[in-house]
């Protein structure tokens, strides 16, 4: 693996192996042990699994303001953070121009998170929070001794079944220094997360350190310093109101045979061919996916899911592929993801087993390069790649030519209405516009895998097309 931009292997080799017979209270005494803690600072932050290309680093984003938020006693946590872009290419939500916020948080198994401007809390699982939580350096060695774990050679472990398991080393100081964990992920199975707690300070009697630096899949994470902490800061502020659960869908009929199965925040389209049903983006895990198969055997009764696609390989888009593919379906994908997905199918799944794992199947791919069709001999679905997308190398959209349909993922999300040609063009837009045009689609309907099913012309507006 190449090496990190912030030093981590210099991190790696100042690790104390630690004192042999400390014991989780003589460590928490060292540390202090708040109940609550509300810390705040700026750094990078990288959007894990949002890589311009399979296989190359996470993407930069500057990280100009962070605040979190963690009550230990209540497995609570919120954070608040606003990014910039830093790498041009690749995804994570983040306007190529401009700032982006955002909050979320987890309160028990309730996850939620919070998008602006539109700052509608909205269900997100619960797993991810609840992990940075308690790999955190007081909520780690808190769990381990509500856990009553027993201490190993310089440091000791917590599992958290079904979920992720964190084992902490611990300094000469008897400060919690690092803490490698394994957290599981949909596309890469059990995802090895390695944290790095460095220069620790004193705060009125609780140490918490000066930097956090963290890795996912051998990949830098993040890079947190710390301006401000605030031991004992009261409780998490959690929404009154959180939006559906991800796995919740509601089916819209948009033509004959082609239903528009939409949810919290991504979509899915079934497309009915003569015996088979082909499925137009599997996003976020077996949860939403599986959700989305039953919606479509529904509507489309008797008939398997034959074919599965995906817009792109970013993990929040390709996630549910799994699920597709132990329900027997063959999974469509851009040429240059396949081999990518080949090798991180085969890493180990024991945390929790998903589908495709429980189904003892393989994986099924096929490609496409600038473009495919899929007919039954009278419907035809074209599936073309945006050439020059800044968001993902591989980009892919769906075109249904008789119903003048296009399917559409980050390159247009249509969440609130568009009725006039926005001050500043998203330039991931731009080029999707551009392509409509390269490849001479005429375009009535878009079903965007993000926000509401809309008209040509709020893209046309969008895009600042005349």
């Amino acid at each position: 693996m190449k090496s990190l931009s912030f030093a981590i292997a210099a991190v790696t080799l100042a690790l104390a192996t630690g004192p042999a017979r400390a014991d989780l209270e003589t460590i928490s005494k060292a540390m202090g042990a708040p109940d609550t803690l509300q810390v705040s600072g700026s750094g990078q932050f990288f959007s894990v699994g949002q890589a311009f290309r399979p296989g190359l680093p996470w993407p930069k984003q500057n990280m100009t303001r962070y605040s979190r938020h963690d009550d230990y006693g209540a497995g609570a946590s919120s954070v608040d953070y606003v990014l910039t872009r830093g790498d041009m290419l690749g995804g994570g939500a983040i306007p190529l121009i401009g700032e982006a916020r955002t909050t979320g948080g987890v309160s028990g198994e309730q996850g939620w998170q919070v998008a602006y401007p539109v700052g509608t809390a909205l269900a997100a699982p619960a797993t991810q929070r609840q992990h940075d939580l308690w790999i955190s350096p007081h909520g780690i060695v808190k769990a381990a001794i509500a856990d009553k774990v027993a201490m190993r050679e310089g440091g000791f472990e917590i599992v958290r079944p079904g979920k992720f398991r964190a084992r902490a080393t611990v300094n000469a100081e008897n400060l919690v220094e690092q803490v490698e964990s394994w957290i599981d992920n949909p596309v890469i199975g059990d995802m090895a997360v390695v944290t790095y707690y460095r220069d620790y300070k004193d705060h009125g009697g609780v140490k918490f350190p000066g930097r956090i630096l963290q890795t996912a899949a051998g990949l830098p994470a993040f890079d947190l310093v710390v301006s401000e902490v605030k031991p004992n800061a009261g409780p998490v502020a959690v929404p009154s109101t959180i939006g559906p659960a991800v796995a919740d869908v509601t089916v819209d009929k948009v033509a004959d045979g082609i239903f528009f199965i939409h949810g919290a925040s991504h979509h899915s389209v079934a497309i009915e061919m003569r015996d088979h049903i082909v499925l137009f983006e599997t996003p976020l895990g077996d949860g939403r996916t599986n959700a989305a198969i039953k919606a479509a055997k529904e509507a489309i009764p008797n008939k398997p899911i034959r074919f599965a696609t995906t817009t792109h390989h970013h993990f929040d888009h390709s996630g549910g592929l799994r699920a597709a593919a132990a329900e027997g379906a063959t999974l469509i994908v851009h040429e240059t993801a396949r081999a990518y997905f080949e090798d991180v199918y085969a890493n180990p799944r024991t945390l929790n087993p998903d589908a495709l794992s429980r189904s003892g199947k393989q994986a099924k791919i096929e490609t496409v390069g600038d473009m495919r069709v899929l007919t039954d001999g009278n419907r035809v679905l074209e599936i073309h790649v945006l050439k020059n997308n800044q968001h993902a190398d591989g980009f892919l959209i769906g075109y249904l030519p008789a119903e003048k349909i296009l399917i559409v993922g980050d390159a247009f999300s249509p969440r609130a209405p568009v009725t006039r040609r926005p001050a500043t063009l998203n330039p991931v837009t731009l080029n999707l516009w551009a392509n409509l045009n390269r490849l001479g689609l005429q375009v009535d309907t878009v079903l965007p895998i993000h926000g509401r099913m809309v008209k040509v012309e709020e893209l046309r507006f969008e895009a600042g097309a005349q």
